[in-house]
Formats: C-alpha cells, structure tokens, sequence
C-alpha cells in the first residue's frame, strides 16, 4: 500500500464521515418536525479488482443512508383533521402551485407512482382554497365518494385527487328518512262520525326540502276501533305539508278533514305497543309531501317494543321525539378524518357525511425509497410499487377493488412525531468526530511521508 493510497483514504474517510456528519445534524435540526424520518449514515468498503480479477481491498470508504422507518411518539393536538398512521404505510400527497392554487398535476392524467409522495406527516389543516394540506404544504390525496350515500370507486393512483372542504358550507340534502316517537292517548273515544281536528292527535313533522330549506308535515292520528281486550286502531293522515316559504304543498288543509290523505293503519295490543308483525321488526309508512320535498320513509318504531317506538299506554306522557336525516344549507360545522380512513363532514344536528376516502399506502421495501424531504418520500427501483390498501379492520369490501388491510388504522386528532433519537444521535456524533479526526490524521500523516521522500531524493 503506497503514500497515495494513504492519502486516498484518509481523504475519502474526511468525505465519509463528512457526510455522517451532516446526516446527524440534519437528524438533531428535526427531532421536532412532524412524521420526520432520521436516516442512518452507513459505511462500505472500496474493493477494487485488477484485470485478472485478484481482489484488492484497502481502497477507502464510500458512505451512503438508509431510513428509519420506525414509529415517532404519537400527540394528541385536538385537530380534528390531523391523523397519525398506528402500523404500517404511508399518506398520498401531492405538490400544489402556488401561484395557480391547483394541483401541479391536477390535469394531466397519471398513471406512475411520480406524481405521488409518501408521508407519515399527517398535520393536515384546511387551506384557503378548501384543501387538506400538511405542514409542508402537500395536498392529501384520496378517493371522492358521493355524501349523500358514502359510495365510490377505491380504484387506482389516477383516480386520486386532492381532499377539498370546498363547498360544504353550501352542502344541503332533502330528507328520505325520518322518525317519530309519541304515546298517542289511550283514553281517546274512537271516531265513528265526522272527523274534526278535536277528535284526532295532531303532530308536526319537520323536514329539509332539495334546497336545504326548512317545511313541515301536518300529521293527524285517528282512532278508529276499541276492543274489550285493549287492542286499538288507529288511522293516520297526511293533513297537509307547508314549504319553506310558508305556503301549502299540494291540497291538503289541517283544517278541513276532507282534504286529508290516508297514510295507513296502526294496531296496538293491550299493552299498548305496535302489534301486527314479528317482535322488533320496524314499522314504517311511506310519505310522498309533494313540491320541492322528496319521498320519505316514516319510522314509528319496532313491533311489540315500547322503547323508541309509537305506543298508547294510559297515564304515559313522553313528549314527542322525531327526527329526519335532512341537512339544511349553512349548517356544516367542520370535518375529520375517522379511524378507518374517511374524511367525514359534520353538520349541525350530529348529521355526518362521507364525503373521501384515504387510502393506507404501502411498499414491500419502504428502506429503499427515495428521501426527497426527511418526511417526504418517493419509490425507487427497491422499495417497489405502490399498493392501496383500507384503514381499519375490514377484510373485504362489496362494491370495492380495496385489497385487504394491513392492520393499520389512524390515531385521530394526533400527529406522529419525529422519530429521531437525540441519545443516540449525540452517541453517533461523538463516533463520527473521532473518525473524522483519526482520517484526518492519515492526511497529515501522507503529507509528510511525501514531504520526506522528497528531501530524500534532494
């Protein structure tokens, strides 16, 4: 081994353990930053081969990183769109233009793993233009899903686009369903004559119509037979719907019986609780109010149960309960992401909506993606392709292409932190400034073996 390689050494050894150093303090600079990754600066020998193949080793040192994938410490903050990954994978985020305010690639069609990034940064907030992005600025990627049925397509990278809040402030829904508890009195004499509103129970049912306004159903309950055993009927009609702009829907007058609807018949036992069917199924009525309104199925309760059910029980006053799935305009009152992966948007009376869905993205090697931030990343050759995987426990999914879950699920309202350990990055410090300095001995120390083979020669 000549002074040169001496020298080759020493100053490849500078340069290794150079790069070390700038690994540890980038790692120290963000044991802070959320979903950091640290990286391990490792080490291998030069072996060189001659034309005959003899091996020669000795050549000096090449330096190169690796991540470390393990886990950060995950924090509570309250954010209620901020998730941390509990498991395996990674969130899908894209770059936004600035200047533009849309996604880079918002309009070119992709079909590689390039026009995505890997995160475990999950400190999504809104921004101005409605989209979830995280403390670098990305974008969360997700599928679209349709509110008002939490349906869609979990299909391929392409299918992807940004999570947007846009628009949900002006979000409404006509109610389909509603439901309605009351205790209908028992001591009411039944009606054989003419019907007036002093002989029969009246409700009003509020519902949304299509715009997201506010109107209302008269219903009026009549009892029509009294058996010696207890058992009663009763009648129930639709006297008329009002619009959000207070006029009559239709022809139908709570004051004149002769313009009611028949919506159907209900018959109690003598306990008091809907009989007619089996013990717990669900009795409904069907309500078509006309105008702006979409039809609605009524729900009154479960046969042969006094619980969250229509009933006439003497002595037995429980108000009334009624409720419908509509959501008026303006009520949206911010979003999540949940456990299992969907940004849900919530409105005003405990009404939430699906609105996309997050995949769980993984890679069979994760050590060999590309680092292109310390918590961004991109695959490579090594890590191999993306695979889109569910939250949560699910195992199968009708209707869907989502492959089966990995076991991860999100830590909601919660951030992962960094996974750097400053211990072992002090521990790693103290190493790497020893080597340094012990390379940069083998320098000095060629440097005069050069110097006095010359004055040899001299």
């Amino acid at each position: 081994m000549g002074i040169t390689t001496i020298f080759n050494n020493g100053v490849l050894g500078l340069t290794a353990q150079n790069r070390a150093l700038g690994t540890i303090s980038n790692n120290i600079a963000n044991a802070s930053t959320s979903g950091f990754k640290a990286s391990e600066t490792q080490f291998a020998d030069f072996v060189l081969s001659d034309r005959s193949g003899n091996k020669d080793p000795g050549n000096g040192v090449r330096a190169f990183e690796r991540l470390d994938h393990s886990g950060g410490t995950v924090t509570q903050t309250g954010v209620t769109t901020n998730a941390a990954i509990v498991g395996n994978g990674f969130f899908l985020v894209q770059d936004l233009d600035a200047q533009a305010g849309t996604t880079a690639t918002a309009t070119a069609t992709r079909t590689s793993d390039d026009s995505v990034f890997l995160t475990r940064s999950g400190d999504f907030s809104p921004d101005k233009e409605g989209r979830l992005v995280n403390g670098a600025g990305k974008a969360l990627m997700g599928f679209k899903l349709d509110p008002a049925s939490g349906t869609g397509s979990f299909g391929s990278l392409s299918s992807m686009t940004p999570v947007s809040l846009s628009g949900l402030q002006d979000y409404r829904e006509a109610s389909t369903q509603a439901s309605l508890n009351l205790n209908l009195p028992y001591d009411q004499a039944p009606v054989t004559g003419q019907i007036t509103t002093a002989n029969t129970t009246g409700v009003v049912l509020n519902m949304v119509d299509k715009n997201g306004a506010d109107g209302a159903m008269a219903l009026r309950f009549l009892k029509t037979g009294q058996a010696e055993d207890g058992t009663s009927t009763w009648q129930v009609f639709n006297a008329g719907v009002i619009g959000a702009d207070g006029k009559p829907v239709g022809n139908g007058n709570v004051n004149d019986p002769t313009t009611w609807q028949s919506l159907g018949t209900l018959n109690f036992a003598r306990n008091g609780t809907l009989t007619g069917g089996d013990t717990g199924a669900p009795v409904t009525l069907t309500l078509n109010p006309g105008g702006d309104f979409a039809q609605t199925t009524l729900d009154l309760g479960s046969y042969g149960k006094m619980n969250n059910s229509i009933t006439t029980i003497a002595g037995m006053d429980l108000g009334i309960v009624q409720g419908n799935n509509g959501i008026r305009a303006g009520t949206y009152q911010g979003a999540e992401l949940t456990a299992d992966g969907f940004v849900a948007a919530n409105f005003q009376g405990g009404r939430q909506r699906y609105i996309y869905r997050i995949p769980d993205a993984t890679v069979i090697n994760p050590t060999d993606l590309e680092s292109v931030s310390g918590t961004m990343f991109r695959t490579s050759a090594n890590s191999g392709a993306i695979r889109l995987n569910s939250f949560g426990n699910l195992t199968n999914e009708t209707g869907t292409s989502a492959p089966k879950t990995v076991g991860a699920s999100l830590s909601t309202a919660s951030v992962e932190g960094s996974n750097v350990k400053i211990e072992e990055q002090f521990t790693t410090l103290i190493q790497a400034q020893r080597t340094y300095s012990a390379a940069s001995k083998l320098v000095s120390t060629a440097d005069e073996m050069t110097t006095t083979t010359i004055t040899l020669k001299s």
